[in-house]
């Protein structure tokens, strides 16, 4: 136990050494290290604070300061501390035992042989005693007390003479050790020696925005001014340009990165500035959705980087702004004046405003540096909604007064909701009243279009003095605000009164009249033409183009003839109409009116149109053959002459038609009137007292009303004097002075007060009026009467001279087929040929002018005539040739003309007689009505086949032969032929119902006529002759019945509605056409455009009249 005591005693002793000799290690190094330290700091400090190295240097010197710190640690301090701090065993027991010798010199060896016993003694016993007895001899020794920190004082002079001299250059210079080490520490600065003038830089801040200029302003301050200062850039020394006294500038161009700098003057330089570079917020892009209104029905858009905007009123406009370096974007609008701040969205800014109104905008973006540099302004310009545009055009019925036309164009700028035609009806003196409206078609998506609409004036029964008030309203579709209407004018449509009404009547006879004699100019030049070229035909073997062209311009003035023709036709439907509907006419006049509009309906054939296609057909050829052209115009010569003579008729008809319009028209006036007089008459009788001012307008109204009848009676008398044949018109100025003289008296004795002896003179006049009329009446139809005797005589006696030459021209025929070309007859034959020709001619001459005062002479009679007259010309040209086969064909066909006339001519003859006893009978004439004298009865063409066909039976079963036998049927073959012709009254008009279906019944009913006129012309006279003429008879009667239902069908339409189809005029035909084009015109076809251009486009579209 005690052995162990000892031994740990020693031990313990040990570790103690241990500690003291690492404390003395510590204690030692910590002088050497701090006196190391602080002569390096000091010699530092020292050198740089006079010499201003350069940041090189200086960075040198501060990290070899700090390898002598971490060196003198490594070296002096850091293995002690290890050991001390017990985090690293140095030491061993065996090394401390040495050291311990060392120090104890006497121990020698005995400490580490202790230690190395010491293990051993555990297992032996011989050891451990002596591990005992050493341990005892060497526990009275105390190891570390031979360790003396004292010993370490001789460093202290590598401590005290360093922190001698910093305590006193610490205290003396401070700046010293302050600048030095600041300036060592800071060794990337650049330090200059203290100048005797200071750079002062007056920026506030040293921030330059990226890609943007940087203006560096400084002002030099000081005892000493340098003459020039520069800046000192990555080792370029760039001068300073001088703005002001010691005031200088220098411009970094479009800053991209930060920058150090230093200032200079006179050889020194400012501390090392730094430049530092931001970024300002910028837009990137921008898109602008625009939503625009439903009522324009434009589909949504996207417009990339498009900031000025053109949008319709209404409009949402949608901003998805993309930017760089922005915490926050904004817009801000003017006028009026609203922010609106974008909400972010993911990566982009939004901002969605409605506009209703143009304005200007900006763009702001900002972030913690700045808003955005350059302003971002724009313009959002809004199109108003327009106002719709209308323009009206009107035409109305001058005829009839039974419809009104209106049209014109509409345009907006999106489209149209409703279009109207609003109208008033005000009657007499009637001032108000509420609009009737009627909506008219219209589309709804085309933003210019026409429009058209007849209104039906019928049903209002306008009278005389009614007014109609109409306008055209159209409305927008627009939404935003609310639709806009516009109207045009209000028109007023006033129904004429009675002098209006005839002064139209005049005016369109006159252009009747008018028409009718310019196409009978042109009818004689292009028949004028038509010799000339004909005459130059026959000396030709082969055409020249001035031949071709003279032929060409012929069927272009045929063409210009035929418009004229159609042209007059229609205006005297007008004519015939107008007056029918407001001035009632007797049976005589209205059956005269229609047999001329017959006759102007049958002036345009279409075998003389055939031939002109024929022409037009052959002149189309290379070389057109002369020979084939030269027939063609002898038939269009032939033509063109019945033409012309037709025309003279209807000329002169007409004429005697407006004469005894005039006539008609007085006698009812003065009938009127007489009865207006005699009414006022008792009117005034009536009066007690003075006639008041209103009965005293009418009597005065009664004399302006005679007085234009005596100028209607002076009018008729002029136009009388004009035709051929005038009429005999009475002398009426005696009595018109009495009935003037009879007014007269009653005006004054109204006047005076005077009403009986008033009433008494406005009786007389009435009284005088009825007799005047009487007259009038009585002398028209005695001299009608007379002018039928008359042209009754004078027909017989062109039927007796007709029948006389068939019979010459027939026995002329048989003598030429006795005779040879050498026979001494042939020569007299020949003469009494042309004597013959001569009787026609002055046949044809009596004829035609009987045909101008009979309407009942149908225009094929004139036609027939003309075809008599032509072959009989032919027949002597063939004579003079001699040439006998030629000659007795156009002689056959001569005495069939005259054979067809003879039986027309007859049946024209019973018409006369029968309207002369109806007029015997009725006496004066009646009003309004329509006689049948100059139309075929219902029935009787079948009647006519029936006798026909009777006669032609009587005659086979007769046994007849010779002379008398040809005779007969020549009779009968042209009975046949005018039967046929006159069927065409049955033929319905193609585009009636049933009209296709009819005309080839017709035709081909025509076809079995042809067979039985050569049957006839041939003797034949069979069984299967007799057969086909009750199938005709059958058919002829099915023809007529049908005919006689569309008669029926027509009167019965007459009679609600006896008006032609409105004509357009036209200018407002234009807008028909264009309301069937509208969706295939170019505007549907153009591509999408902008609210401007598409205005622009409509404009343009207006100016071209579309």
């Amino acid at each position: 136990m005690r052995a162990a005591g000892s031994l740990d005693s020693v031990l313990q002793q040990l570790q103690a050494f241990k500690r003291k000799f690492y404390l003395n290690l510590l204690f030692k190094g910590a002088l050497l290290t701090i006196g190391l330290l602080l002569s390096s700091f000091l010699l530092i400090t020292v050198l740089e604070y006079f010499f201003y190295f350069q940041p090189k240097v200086r960075a040198f010197l501060l990290f070899s300061f700090l390898a002598i710190s971490a060196f003198a640690v490594i070296r002096w301090l850091w293995t002690p501390l290890l050991a001390l701090a017990n985090l690293k065993k140095l030491l061993s027991d065996e090394q401390a035992a040495r050291q311990v010798s060392q120090y104890f010199p006497e121990i020698q060896d005995r400490l580490l042989n202790l230690l190395q016993l010491k293990n051993v003694a555990l297992t032996n016993d011989l050891v451990a005693a002596s591990v005992e007895q050493r341990s005892e001899e060497l526990a009275g020794y105390r190891f570390p007390e031979r360790i003396k920190l004292a010993q370490n004082r001789s460093y202290f002079k590598y401590l005290l003479l360093p922190l001698s001299l910093v305590l006193v250059l610490a205290f003396i210079y401070p700046a010293l050790f302050v600048q030095g080490t600041e300036r060592i520490i800071h060794f990337k600065r650049h330090y200059t020696p203290k100048a005797p003038f200071e750079f002062k830089i007056e920026n506030k801040s040293l921030q330059a925005f990226k890609g943007e200029d940087f203006e560096l302003k400084v002002t030099i301050e000081g005892r000493s001014i340098p003459e020039e200062v520069a800046l000192v850039l990555d080792g370029r020394v760039l001068p300073l340009k001088q703005t002001g006294e010691n005031t200088y500038v220098y411009e970094f161009k479009q800053v991209q990165e930060p920058v150090d700098f230093q200032l200079t003057g006179a050889g020194f330089y400012s501390g090392s500035n730094h430049l530092n570079v931001v970024a300002r917020p910028m837009l990137r892009a921008l898109r602008a959705e625009l939503k625009y209104p439903a009522y324009t029905r434009k589909p949504a858009e996207m417009l990339d980087n498009t900031g000025d905007l053109t949008v319709p009123e209404g409009t949402q406009v949608t901003w998805r702004l993309a930017a760089d370096n922005a915490d926050s974007l904004w817009l801000q609008f003017h006028a009026p004046a609203q922010t609106v701040k974008a909400e972010a969205d993911d990566e982009e800014y939004v901002v969605r405003k409605t506009f209703l109104q143009s304005q200007p905008y900006s763009m702001h973006l900002k972030n913690r540096y700045s808003e955005n540099k350059e302003q971002i302004s724009h313009q959002v310009t809004v199109i108003p909604d327009q106002t719709p545009e209308i323009t009206l055009e009107q035409f109305k019925d001058s005829v009839l007064y039974s419809y009104l036309v209106v049209g014109g164009t509409i345009s907006d700028d999106y489209g149209f909701s409703r279009l109207a035609l609003h109208y008033r009806v005000l009657k007499g003196n009637q001032t108000g009243g509420g609009y009737r409206t009627v909506g008219l078609p219209f589309s709804g998506s085309l933003a210019t279009q026409s429009y058209f609409y007849q209104l039906n004036l019928k049903p209002f029964n306008l009278q005389p003095g009614d007014k109609l008030e109409y306008y055209v309203q159209v409305t927008d579709n627009d939404q935003v605000p609310q639709p806009k209407s516009a109207r045009t004018s209000t028109f007023i449509f006033k129904y004429p009164d009675p002098s209006e009404l005839r002064k139209s009547i005049e005016e369109t006879s006159q252009q009747v009249q008018s028409q009718m004699k310019s196409s009978l100019t042109k009818a004689e030049e292009l028949k004028k033409s038509l010799e000339q070229n004909e005459d130059k035909t026959k000396l030709k073997k082969e055409l020249s183009y001035q031949d071709k062209k003279a032929l060409q311009e012929l069927a272009e003035k045929k063409k210009a003839l035929q418009e004229d023709l159609e042209a007059m036709k229609k205006m005297n439907e007008q004519l015939n109409q107008q007056q029918e509907r407001f001035s009632p006419q007797n049976e005589k006049l209205a059956e005269k009116r229609e047999q001329l509009q017959k006759m102007m309906d049958q002036l345009l054939d279409e075998e003389t149109k055939k031939l002109y296609e024929q022409l037009e057909k052959l002149l189309q050829q290379k070389q057109p053959d002369p020979a084939q052209i030269q027939p063609l115009l002898d038939k269009l010569n032939n033509k063109e002459d019945n033409l012309q003579k037709e025309l003279d008729r209807l000329l002169e008809m007409f004429k005697q038609l407006q004469v005894e319009q005039k006539l008609d028209n007085a006698l009812q006036k003065l009938d009127e009137l007489s009865k207006k007089q005699e009414d006022l008459g008792k009117k005034t009788a009536e009066q007690k007292e003075k006639a008041d001012q209103g009965l005293q307008q009418e009597q005065k109204a009664l004399q302006e009303e005679f007085k234009q009848m005596q100028e209607d009676l002076k009018e008729a008398e002029k136009l009388n004097k004009e035709l051929e044949n005038p009429e005999n018109i009475p002398d009426t100025d005696q009595t018109e002075e009495q009935i003037e003289q009879e007014q007269e008296n009653a005006q004054e004795s109204m006047q005076k007060g005077k009403n009986q002896k008033a009433s008494q003179s406005q009786k007389a006049a009435a009284q005088k009026m009825k007799q005047l009329a009487q007259q009038m009446q009585s002398q028209e139809m005695g001299g009608d009467m007379q002018q039928m005797q008359e042209n009754l005589d004078h027909l017989r006696d062109i039927l007796e001279n007709l029948v006389t030459l068939s019979f010459d021209q027939e026995k002329l025929m048989k003598d030429f087929r006795a005779v040879q070309q050498t026979d001494p007859r042939f020569i007299g034959l020949a003469q009494q040929q042309l004597k013959l020709s001569d009787d026609a001619t002055i046949i044809e001459d009596s004829l035609l002018s009987l045909a101008k005062r009979v309407p009942q002479i149908e225009s094929f009679v004139t036609r027939e005539v003309g075809a008599m007259e032509e072959q009989m010309s032919k027949s002597s040209e063939s004579i003079k040739e001699r040439n006998l086969g030629k000659t007795g064909n156009h002689q056959q066909l001569a005495m069939t003309s005259m054979n067809n006339l003879a039986l027309m001519l007859s049946d024209v003859q019973k018409q006369m007689q029968q309207a002369m006893m109806a007029m015997q009978q009725s006496g004066p004439g009646k009003k309004k009505g329509k006689g049948k004298n100059g139309k075929n009865q219902p029935g009787k063409m079948g009647q006519m086949q029936q006798q026909l066909n009777e006669q032609i039976q009587q005659l086979q079963q007769s046994g007849k032969s010779g002379k008398e036998l040809s005779e007969q049927l020549a009779r009968l073959a042209a009975q046949q032929e005018m039967l046929r012709n006159a069927m065409k009254d049955l033929a319905p008009s193609p585009g009636a119902p049933g009209g296709k279906e009819g005309g080839e019944k017709l035709s081909n009913l025509s076809k079995l006529m042809e067979q039985t006129e050569t049957d006839l012309v041939n003797k034949r006279l069979t069984e299967q002759t007799m057969m086909r003429q009750k199938e005709i008879l059958t058919r002829l009667l099915q023809a007529e019945k049908a005919a006689n239902e569309r008669d029926l069908d027509e009167k019965r339409e007459a009679n609600t509605a006896k008006d032609l189809p409105a004509r357009i005029p036209p200018s407002l035909q234009k807008y028909q056409e264009r309301q069937k084009q509208q969706t295939e015109t170019l505007r549907q076809n153009l591509p999408a455009l902008t609210p401007y251009y598409k205005k622009q486009v409509d404009a343009y579209f207006k100016q071209l009249g579309y």
